[in-house]
């Protein structure tokens, strides 16, 4: 028997139910029947949208084009519907190729506006990890006397970094995160050692060369290449398991002295800040970046490059998801995708995209688009021939952008000196290389 509610259910607005249990978060581009879209007419610009939104709210997203539902810039695979009764397979064999990593589409060769008929089948929620294998790592764990954690931003979107803290206060543990885990840790907290993974020497000088065992859990490939960090002996963890691991771990007690690379960060970065005349060092714009954006409850986020290493390297950050930086170049334009995404769910909150000059076709269409969304976006651009100023004017220039009612393009030079003495301290920079 067909439930009466089915009755008044199109096939768009079954459509969205089946994504929204399979656990995609939204959809950007172009309009469907049914479905809630985050209207973007240009395609490009509606697929850097849909990266940004997964890296910034750490959910699957779709986008939409006439008649197709697709994840991934380059679809390989189509999954092509032509009754609704065929929804539910193909929304979850789309989904599960989306968190495999296929770029895939779902073709709807069908009328959204019409009836969604029985609803006698739904998506099969997401299946859990197999369960792990606690009392193996507990005893690697045991016999091991400084193991020391490197986590990656797996641990922020499986939603355990709880977990990982309970982790690391049950061992006593130093953390070493890589960039697209910035924030997992308050940056004054000792179990936050250092953000690795930018330059050559990170891993190395961070600590991971030196211990008996490294829990490595998390990771993203493009941040953390293994024959970077593996170093030691170490083992994988899910990032699920961490909980369980810290219920049945002893307590070490103190944690370890931070590593050298920490020392020699803080200190090449410190020497920045003492610098306030004009050109800016880039560690006294970070320093900015954190005072007047991300430590008042804002968002910052950079795009691959110059700018990007820096506001990675050196922004330090008190809570988590108020920093993002790119695990590898998604082209032109997604610090200012990254900004507006975070508008559309948080209107009010300030938000500051960063990128190396001179604005890119794609910055200035996702400006557009905020302003025609009524969500202005303040962007500082990198580059040499920008104004020379000193920090104080940088800190109420960019409070008056970010803080105003308008969308800013700030044009700035940085000292490019300070990055010979990071150099210095831990090799080129290897980021996105």
């Amino acid at each position: 028997m067909i439930p009466p509610e089915a009755v008044a259910e199109s096939a768009g607005r079954r459509l969205w139910r089946l994504l929204r249990e399979a656990g995609v978060d939204a959809v950007i581009g172009a309009a469907l029947p049914g479905v809630p879209v985050v209207p973007v007419a240009d395609s490009a610009i509606a697929g850097l949208l849909a990266r940004a939104h997964e890296r910034t709210w750490h959910g699957l997203t779709a986008r939409s084009t006439f008649g197709a539902i697709e994840f991934g810039d380059l679809p390989m695979r189509t999954h092509v519907v032509v009754d609704p009764d065929q929804l539910p397979a193909a929304v979850s064999s789309a989904v599960t190729d989306a968190r495999a990593g296929h770029a895939c589409r779902v073709e709807l060769a069908l009328d959204l506006e019409g009836p969604a008929g029985p609803l006698d089948h739904v998506v099969a929620p997401l299946a859990g990890t197999s369960a792990p294998d606690v009392e193996r790592w507990r005893q690697r764990l045991n016999g091991a006397k400084c193991p020391v954690v490197l986590a990656g931003p797996g641990v922020v979107v499986a939603r355990e970094v709880p977990a990982l803290h309970s982790f690391a206060t049950a061992g006593g543990l130093g953390v070493l995160n890589t960039w697209g885990a910035k924030g997992i840790f308050h940056w004054q907290s000792p179990h936050h050692w250092a953000t690795v993974g930018l330059q050559r020497d990170d891993f190395r000088l961070g600590g991971l060369a030196g211990t008996d065992l490294i829990v490595a859990v998390g990771l993203d490939r493009d941040e953390s290449p293994a024959h970077r960090w593996q170093l030691a002996e170490s083992i994988e963890v899910p990032p699920e398991a961490l909980g369980e691991l810290a219920r049945h771990w002893w307590v070490r007690g103190s944690v370890d002295e931070v590593p050298r690379l920490r020392t020699l960060l803080a200190t090449a970065t410190q020497r920045g800040w003492a610098v306030s005349g004009s050109p800016l060092t880039p560690s006294q714009a970070t320093r900015n970046y954190g005072a007047v954006v991300a430590g008042r409850g804002g968002f910052v986020a950079a795009d691959a490059g110059r700018a990007g290493y820096w506001v990675a390297r050196t922004l330090g950050t008190t809570v988590l998801d108020s920093v993002v930086v790119p695990a590898r170049p998604e082209g032109e334009g997604f610090a200012v995708a990254c900004a507006l995404v975070v508008r559309l769910y948080a209107p009010a909150r300030p938000v500051l995209a960063v990128a190396d000059g001179p604005l890119g076709p794609c910055s200035s269409a996702l400006l557009a688009v905020g302003e025609e969304l009524g969500l202005p976006i303040a962007v500082e651009v990198w580059d040499a021939d920008g104004p020379r100023i000193d920090a104080d004017t940088h800190a109420d220039r960019l409070t008056t952008a970010v803080y105003g009612s308008g969308s800013a393009v700030l044009p700035l030079a940085t000292d490019p000196r300070q990055l010979v003495e990071m150099v210095d301290v831990a090799g080129p920079v290897v980021a996105w290389t």
